[in-house]
């Protein structure tokens, strides 16, 4: 075998293979023997149909398994020989043909990691700012008040009532663009919880001062960079019919409420306590993630190198997956929420190429470092997934081994950066912003329909 790399960056190399005709030959017999023993040829007894008519009358399947047999078993010697260390699966480029006592060629393109450039004064003793945790209480009032919201009766709106913030409207909408309906973009009787913006806040805002039976007609631009091409960029004018109105009818939050709630609280005082403490929790998660964020920045900003092309293409692809199953959880497809995968992967390709950095950086922090995971921790942690997904301890490894390590190693990394990092006090009420590509297009404010 002959190998020649290539350098087409400093982060990509193209590597030239070439095997010799023996090895071609052998690759040639043994799959017209594989196939011989398969194939049924009218003449002849199963398994024994001669050499050279299996090669004529199969000779396209028997070329395709040799090219991808002889590319299997020779590409990760080739690599090795090369000492190259794929950060991606290699991509096959090109390859010939398959002749007996001819050389077989093919290309393939391998991205590695890059030459990152690292010393400690560049990842320790960064200055941060802490976020404060204490739950005030007009936190724990408005979580309070939403409980009331959320176990309050609904009511039908006497007829004079005008539309206010928390009533439901129960709406019949259509869109036009230019004149002409948007397919599939309406809707006979909708549910709108108004001032939520859940629907769409510009349309929401319209409806407030609204009776039942009233048209309400309003224009919605919306951004060029639109998850849904079909409205991407474009000014909607809505018809919207209010059919029906709802109001909440508010219990007074008391011990005899609590209980009727059969939430397993006895007491007002109860549930305070029970809320306080997730608030607590949530903002320590938060107040966590919030010194994280400001050290990712920080080496972002400090350490540049060239990250992988198809690393960031892999990181891209592993964030669209994770949207589609989360819409798929919703029961619905990108198509049927209106969102076009190519508008997707441009709002998307900055987090990837971020997330890339990031993860490149601390790699090679954990290195320098020695940050590893130990046996134990790994036992600990596969004990814990199969308790948690019902799968075997055996199963639990496997998946731990083959794709949570590195998530593993790199939040260990980073906890590392944080007990290095010199971290001040701040009274500003931060929050820490995690958007998952759902979160992010919900936040467009689009009708329900689209989503």
């Amino acid at each position: 075998m002959k190998v020649n790399v290539e350098d087409i960056s400093s982060v990509q190399k193209k590597l030239k293979v070439e095997l010799p005709p023996e090895v071609v030959n052998k690759e040639i017999d043994r799959a017209c023997q594989r196939l011989g023993k398969e194939v049924s040829v009218k003449g002849f007894r199963k398994g024994r149909v001669p050499k050279a008519v299996v090669k004529r009358l199969f000779r396209e399947h028997i070329e395709e398994k040799v090219v991808e047999n002889l590319i299997q078993e020779s590409l990760p010697k080739a690599i090795e020989e090369s000492k190259l260390v794929p950060i991606v699966r290699p991509l096959i480029e090109s390859y010939g043909e398959v002749k007996e006592k001819e050389a077989f060629h093919y290309t393939a393109v391998v991205d590695i990691r890059p030459e990152i450039e690292l010393s400690p004064e560049d990842y320790k003793g960064l200055e941060i700012e802490a976020m404060p945790v204490e739950v005030t209480e007009e936190e724990l009032e408005n979580h309070l008040r939403a409980i009331q919201m959320t176990f309050a009766d609904l009511k039908p709106a006497d007829k004079d009532h005008q539309i206010r913030e928390n009533d439901i409207a129960i709406i019949s909408f259509k869109a036009y663009i230019d004149g002409q309906p948007v397919p599939g973009h309406e809707a006979e009787a909708l549910y709108v919880d108004v001032g939520t913006g859940e629907f769409n806040a510009t349309i929401e805002e319209k409806l407030i001062g609204k009776k039942a039976g009233d048209t309400v007609e309003v224009d919605v631009t919306y951004p060029e960079d639109s998850l849904n091409a079909q409205l991407a960029g474009q000014t909607v004018h809505y018809q919207v019919y209010i059919r029906e109105i709802y109001v909440r009818d508010l219990k007074p939050l008391d011990d005899e409420f609590i209980k009727k709630m059969n939430l397993g609280f006895e007491s007002v005082e109860h549930l305070r306590e029970r809320i306080k403490r997730r608030l607590e929790e949530d903002k320590k998660k938060k107040a966590d993630e919030f010194l994280k964020e400001q050290i990712l920045a920080q080496l972002r900003e400090k350490v540049k190198f060239e990250v992988p092309e198809r690393y960031v293409e892999y990181k891209l692809a592993r964030l669209i997956e994770q949207m589609e199953q989360s819409l798929q959880e919703k029961g619905h497809t990108f198509e049927s929420a209106g969102i076009s995968v190519q508008k997707l992967r441009e709002r998307l390709r900055p987090l990837a190429e971020q997330q890339a950095r990031e993860d490149l950086i601390l790699e090679k922090i954990a290195e320098l470092e020695n940050i590893t995971v130990s046996g134990e921790e790994l036992e600990e942690k596969a004990k814990a997934l199969a308790e948690a997904t019902r799968a075997s301890l055996e199963e639990a490894r496997a998946i731990l081994a083959t794709s949570m390590v590195p998530r593993i190693i790199a939040d260990k990394t980073l906890q590392f950066l944080v007990s290095q990092a010199k971290i001040k006090e701040t009274q500003k009420q931060e929050e820490v912003k995690d958007k998952t590509p759902t979160q992010e297009n919900q936040e467009e404010k689009q009708p329900e329909s689209e989503v």
